[in-house]
């Protein structure tokens, strides 16, 4: 049943109360004092007819408040005003409006547009006095409207109104209401504002003894109020375009996009997810261009070739600063309002078999928030109307698709040359500027059957290691590994539902669209960057196991401190056809997304000379260790901790310098035997080399209370399964994390992995055989003691 349905007698008692609220508030005594004691009619000190005015756009929920059946659920309703304050009491507006009501007794909506007129009483004013900076006002409202409202044809009717007629009527009505709105800056404000109206039968195409129905909304919108009457130039900041870099902008965004099909609430229903990315500039104050991209989908109209629309829309747009055409160029302005209008080229695929190309023209409005001098946040509806072949000309009339898109993102300014900070950036030792990642996330082999699948996403675990060999670019090594599930489409060799091991690596040349936009700035919280890469992977249950790739992703990164970081960044890969089974269909091609999350650890630059003075008066170079913990085969599954046994692990070792040391250990390794298998012993000795990354992120100190040390090294044992001696080398690599627990006693924690010759789980594979091992203990620094 309508909310609005069950408690329409609320309503009216909920604005009285908002009344009383406010009256209440205050000493009435005192109130009525200060309305006799003021002046009758205060008045601005200036009022021409381009002052005082005022913008708003709101939406919200709309319905009747009759109790019959003429109206099934809620509607929407969107509105556009301009107005005026005529004193600081009492204002005026004009506006034009939208709407739908659901209906039980016609085929289709109840569908609506109209204008309104209202007057406005700023009761804060009334009470307290004119303040142009106050944080929050209340308006009342009394208005009244007329507009056209239409339904659909006559078939589908009840038969309880089989004289009632479809088509269109006028309609006209009165309204009361209310209006809240906070401050967010000198000229936006954030608005509520619930109100009641009473319309004539034609409103809603029903008929009612009492001749009048009852409707009530709740918009939800922005009022902007210009700084200074329209036209007035306020704003004199200088605009540098001496360098073509200056000006120039970088936007990022996501939103939602949806193809206008018949019926209000499809075309909202078959909205989907898109993303984009622009560049641009500005050549004046007022007019710039830019280049984007989108990449969408959303659901097709009925009768399509497939359920989802794919569209690829590029877009070269001329965009207007109406703020800076009004008032000037302000650099530090808060809000801009910027129309945009341009010129579009498409491609789709999912209305017939094949993929279709067409042009098109766009039209939209970017209201714009700065947050920063280089970064804005900003919210940006826009239509665009296409030729038919663009979804097969289902749009309005028969010739034109139009797309609806609504985006949100983040748009990166170039700060001028003149003003950038000084270029810091340090690259005196190979060690400068290089900084290492570990994160944890989420991936997806797409396709369509796994895009309706939840349990296709998979688990991922990443590190890397890299090194900005300017302030705007680098590179990185990059390691990753995981889960996913395939969901196979029917019919194929493997179908059914296949569960991937992957593992990748790669190189990738970063981007710091930060610093190109910002310059260098060692201090700096936040840097968005761009990554392009190549890679080799492998999935495990595939006939190509082991493939090359390409990948590209983005990365936000906040630097918490000098030292740590945290990003987060969504990455896609591509490979060929044949890696897993299955793909998107328009895209011969298999894909992988993923997410990663995780920490970013960046080392300051590194002084060899004041590390070696410092690590000279340190005599506690050696080190002993014991550890214990578990080992086992290295597998993708739950085997991993099924088949482990119990290791042991000790070692001696040295730092021969302030980054790098060397050890000898010494490991065996017992897993008794299971259902199919005999028991394992294992004994081997290894040497390992070793580096200090809290030296190379702080520089040398024998007090760093945590330390991470990977290391790499080679192993040599023997092996006794099925009553047979093996000799087994191999490699192995790792990460030591290291907490100081006394003066030369540390607590630590071992991870690492490696591989063994094929004789080791004493079945041969035809391949190395992978190994893991969890172990922790106690590390002890010594002085080696000398002999006389």
């Amino acid at each position: 049943m309508n909310i609005f349905r069950i408690n329409n007698k609320y309503v009216a008692a909920a604005i009285f109360l908002m009344l009383a609220v406010t009256l209440q508030a205050q000493d009435y005594g005192a109130l009525q004092y200060m309305l006799q004691k003021r002046p009758a009619n205060e008045k601005f000190e200036s009022n021409k007819f381009n002052e005082h005015l005022f913008f708003s756009a709101g939406i919200g929920p709309y319905s009747l408040f009759t109790s019959g059946d003429s109206q099934d659920g809620m509607g929407m309703t969107a509105h556009l005003f301009m107005g005026k304050w005529i004193t600081p009491v009492h204002g005026l507006r004009i506006g034009v409006n939208l709407g739908y009501l659901p209906s039980s007794i016609y085929d289709s909506k109840i569908k609506m547009g109209g204008g309104s007129l209202d007057y406005l009483l700023n009761m804060s004013s009334l009470a307290y006095g004119y303040n142009a900076n106050r944080c929050f006002e209340l308006l009342g409202i009394a208005g009244i409207e007329a507009g056209y409202s239409k339904v659909g044809d006559n078939s589908g009717r009840s038969e309880k109104y089989p004289d009632l007629k479809g088509g269109g009527q006028l309609y006209y009505g009165a309204h009361l209401g209310l209006q809240g709105n906070v401050r967010l800056s000198p000229t936006l404000d954030l608005f509520v504002e619930p109100r009641i109206g009473w319309y004539n039968d034609g409103f809603a195409h029903t008929e009612s003894w009492r001749n009048y129905k009852m409707a009530g909304s709740v918009l939800v919108g922005l009022n902007y109020m210009p700084a200074a009457p329209m036209g007035t130039k306020i704003h004199f900041d200088d605009f540098d375009n001496s360098s073509f870099l200056n000006h120039m902008f970088i936007s990022l965004s996501g939103g939602i996009s949806t193809l206008k099909v018949p019926g209000i609430k499809n075309t909202i229903k078959g909205a989907g997810p898109q993303f984009s990315a622009g560049i641009g500039k500005w050549f004046s104050p007022s007019s710039g261009l830019r280049l984007s991209g989108t990449v969408g989908l959303s659901d097709t109209p009925s009768g399509s070739a497939s359920g989802y629309f794919k569209h690829v829309d590029l877009h070269a747009d001329y965009l207007l600063n109406i703020n800076n055409v009004l008032w000037g160029y302000d650099e530090d302005r808060i809000f801009s309002l910027i129309g945009i209008a341009g010129v579009n080229l498409a491609g789709t695929k999912g209305v017939d078999k094949t993929a279709k190309y067409a042009p098109g023209i766009g039209v939209g409005v970017q209201g714009s928030f700065r947050i920063n001098r280089s970064v804005d946040l900003f919210i940006e509806p826009r239509l665009n109307v296409y030729t038919k072949r663009y979804a097969g000309g289902r749009g309005v009339g028969s010739n034109t698709d139009q797309l609806g898109e609504l985006n949100f993102g983040l748009t990166y300014h170039t700060i001028d040359r003149a003003a950038r900070p000084k270029n810091g950036f340090s690259s005196n030792h190979i060690a400068d500027n290089l900084f290492m990642t570990s994160g944890i996330g989420v991936q997806m082999f797409l396709n369509k059957t796994n895009l309706e699948n939840l349990g296709s996403l998979g688990p991922q675990a990443s590190v890397s290691i890299g090194k900005w060999l300017s302030p705007y670019s680098g590179l990185r090594l990059v390691g990753m590994g995981g889960l996913f599930t395939n969901y196979v489409v029917p019919g194929s060799v493997k179908a059914g539902k296949l569960r991937h091991a992957s593992v990748s690596g790669g190189l990738d040349y970063l981007w710091n669209i930060t610093s190109t936009m910002s310059g260098y700035n060692p201090d700096r919280i936040f840097d968005l960057i761009g990554s392009v890469g190549v890679n080799l992977a492998y999935t495990s249950q595939s006939d190509h196991k082991i493939q090359p790739g390409v990948n590209a992703g983005i990365q936000g990164l906040w630097h918490v401190n000098d030292f740590l970081g945290l990003y987060i960044e969504p990455q896609i890969r591509l490979y060929g056809d044949k890696f897993i089974e299955g793909n998107l269909g328009f895209m011969q091609k298999d894909v992988m997304v993923g997410v990663n999350a995780g920490f970013h650890y960046r080392f300051v630059p590194y002084s060899k000379a004041a590390n070696r003075s410092v690590f000279g008066q340190d005599d506690k170079r050696y080190f002993i260790s014991g550890a214990l913990g578990l080992g086992s085969l290295l597998v993708a599954n739950k085997d991993l901790v099924k088949n482990a046994g119990v290791e042991a692990k000790g070692s001696i070792g040295k730092w021969y310098t302030p980054l790098s040391a060397w050890r000898v250990n010494g490991t065996i390794m017992y897993k008794a035997k299971t259902s199919s298998k005999m028991n394992l012993h294992y004994a081997g000795l290894g040497m390992d080399y070793m580096m200090s990354l809290a030296t190379l992120a702080k520089g040398y100190s024998p007090d760093h209370v945590i330390d991470v040390v990977p290391f790499v090294g080679v192993t040599a044992g023997l092996v006794r399964r099925y009553g047979k001696f093996q000799a087994v080398p191999g490699l192995d690599a790792g990460v030591q994390v290291k907490l100081k627990v006394a003066s030369s006693l540390y607590l630590y924690a071992e991870p690492k992995v490696g591989i063994r010759t094929d004789t080791y789980d004493g079945s041969e594979q035809g391949r190395p055989d992978r190994v893991a091992s969890m172990v922790g203990g106690l590390l002890y620094r010594f002085k080696m003691p000398t002999f006389q």
